[in-house]
């Protein structure tokens, strides 16, 4: 009797291990962050405030969560953006943004993406782990000596210094991307801004030095990393932002092959644009390899042969990237790229706001479990968008659509981040959500009499990939608006020459989209809309928008992304100057 009850409690203790586990992190949240200048002075959370004041002693305890869940109202960049520009004041003083959003200061603000076409937001992003005496494990991290190939960049567009009244410097707050963020605050670098110093360094397990990992140019930036990941055959894994980078990168070797092993056997460097300020650093690092230069010239260039990988990297054993949703498509070259034998592997789900989704599995590379030390509410993306309608990660069901909703050490309360997720289960031990990504809920194309989103966009395109019809290296979609009556437009990237039946691509998309939205058929019958539109752009558009993207709106290489829905009124020109045949 005695074991039974023991197996009865421990089964009840893993049931709510999940809220226990969450309550106890988001009261941390709470208490840290209380008190902050954005907290005590936003509109925003004047009632939750109020309710908090009016409980003391032990009850404002069992009271937090209460007071939280009832009276913290949904938020979006809007609302943090006044604190944010508090930043930006010259001179920044050190009572004006201390406590900002947190405890202390950022160690540096992470730049977003600005995929949907509006300006990158400033996120702040808080050292939790240094406040607390924790030590933090380096990004670049591998269990034998062989180096990594890493393609993170981590140049800066802004630096905010923070001054006491006497004028003293107290900090100095990168901003940068996300990953370039974290992987100065691994080695330690992202507390003082002095780079000049550290130019010379070899990263503790990386295959390229820290100079190259500060070059702006995007075709410069891409040409030094593949020169020196080529030049190291003992490379244990590879790992890119996102899998489009990593075909980008296979991309500027083979245009640049001969020059490649040209320079590893000569142990000089490429005359390639924006590196000067960094040459002599680079070179310090780069020496003749006659014999490994010999051995790529007779493995051949990257598109020569299926598996080339492989035979370049004996050793190394894994793709760890961003791979899932629009990010799948290029997944068939990688895979032609990397051979049978390399494994891709998923880094996780998240974005500049925040992290929270791991691999719920290894070999699936679109499912993921939440898993974060924020807290993740979820809603129901059919209710209306309000702090009543949102579920705790134990209460959503299987087969819905949800809007994550975070509040995070790093001092958002509540944020929407637009994104979508559909639940597909629960974790058999933690019980934790098992999730897809879905799509974005501003990433839609809207005709009078119906809307389609993103993730219905992306079924359809992968569904008319194949060898007779058409290859899709990468896509785009618009409102094609340019005839009396509308469309979905697709701008394709071809992966392969067209098939013999190219021609039915049109119905074929139709037939897909409208197979999720019944409203298409008959709006098509009645009139209303023409097939898609399909137009085909020269070979490297999508890598060519990135590097336009990311100079139009200053930030770095690797977090820009090609959205599946093109809003931006002027990509989608830049875009349309790049056809080269309609279907």
């Amino acid at each position: 009797m005695a074991t039974v009850e023991a197996n009865s409690a421990e089964i009840s203790q893993q049931v709510a291990a999940l809220p226990e586990k969450m309550n106890l992190s988001l009261l941390r949240i709470i208490r840290d962050n209380f008190n902050t200048q954005y907290a005590s002075q936003v509109a925003s959370l004047a009632e939750f405030r109020d309710a908090v004041s009016a409980h003391s002693g032990t009850e404002l305890d069992a009271s937090l969560l209460a007071d939280f869940r009832a009276h913290v109202p949904l938020s979006n960049y809007d609302s943090y953006k006044p604190f944010v520009d508090k930043f930006n004041a010259q001179p920044c003083k050190e009572e004006d943004v201390m406590n900002m959003f947190s405890p202390g200061f950022p160690d540096f603000f992470a730049l977003s993406s600005a995929t949907s076409g509006s300006n990158p937001k400033m996120l702040p992003k808080y050292n939790h782990n240094a406040r607390l005496g924790i030590p933090s494990r380096p990004l670049l991290y591998t269990d034998n000596k062989d180096p990594i190939a890493a393609l993170i960049c981590t140049t800066y567009r802004d630096v905010k210094v923070v001054k006491r009244a006497s004028g003293e410097v107290v900090q100095r707050i990168l901003v940068c991307i996300v990953s370039g963020g974290l992987l100065r605050r691994s080695l330690g670098l992202g507390w003082h801004i002095d780079d000049e110093s550290r130019m010379s360094i070899a990263m503790s397990g990386a295959a390229a030095p820290w100079a190259a990992t500060v070059i702006e140019y995007v075709p410069s930036f891409l040409t030094i990393h593949g020169l020196f990941f080529l030049a190291h055959r003992n490379v244990c894994f590879f790992c890119t932002i996102f899998a489009t980078q990593f075909v980008d990168l296979i991309r500027c070797i083979d245009e640049h092959w001969d020059m490649l092993v040209s320079c590893i056997r000569d142990g000089t460097l490429p005359d390639v644009q924006g590196i000067d300020h960094v040459r002599e650093y680079l070179q310090a690092h780069f020496h003749p390899n006659p014999e490994r230069a010999a051995e790529l010239l007779e493995i051949g260039p990257p598109f020569s042969f299926k598996g080339w990988f492989a035979r370049v990297w004996p050793k190394a054993d894994r793709l760890v990237t961003i791979c899932s949703g629009p990010f799948a498509t290029v997944l068939p070259k990688v895979r032609s790229i990397l051979g049978p034998n390399v494994s891709i592997r998923s880094s996780g789900y998240g974005c500049s706001e925040g992290a929270f989704g791991v691999p719920h599995d290894v070999n699936t590379l679109d499912e993921f479990v939440l898993q974060s030390d924020d807290i993740v509410e979820f809603l129901d993306v059919s209710l209306d968008a309000t702090h009543e309608n949102l579920s705790q990660a134990w209460e959503v069901e299987v087969g819905k659509h949800y809007e994550p909703i975070l509040t995070t050490r790093d001092g958002l309360w509540r944020y929407r981040l637009g994104d979508v997720l559909y639940i597909i289960g629960f974790h058999p031990e933690s019980k934790s959500p098992l999730f897809k990504v879905a799509g974005r809920r501003s990433l839609i194309i809207r005709f009078p009499f119906t809307q389609i989103i993103d993730d219905q966009l992306l079924v359809a395109i992968q569904g008319l990939t194949s060898e007779d019809i058409v290859r899709v290296h990468e896509f785009t979609t618009v409102l094609d608006d340019s005839a009396l009556l509308p469309a979905v437009g697709f701008f394709i990237e071809l992966a392969g020459p067209l098939g013999p039946n190219a021609h039915v691509a049109p119905q074929k998309l139709l037939d897909a989209l409208a197979a999720n939205n019944n409203e298409l058929q008959p709006a098509l019958e009645l009139g209303k809309m023409r097939l898609p539109t399909i137009r085909i752009v020269k070979a490297g558009t999508f890598a060519e928008y990135r590097r336009w993207k990311g100079e139009r709106v200053n930030v770095a290489s690797g977090q820009i992304k090609v959205p599946v829905v093109l809003l931006d009124p002027a990509a989608r020109e830049w875009i349309s100057e790049r056809v080269v045949q309609e279907l």
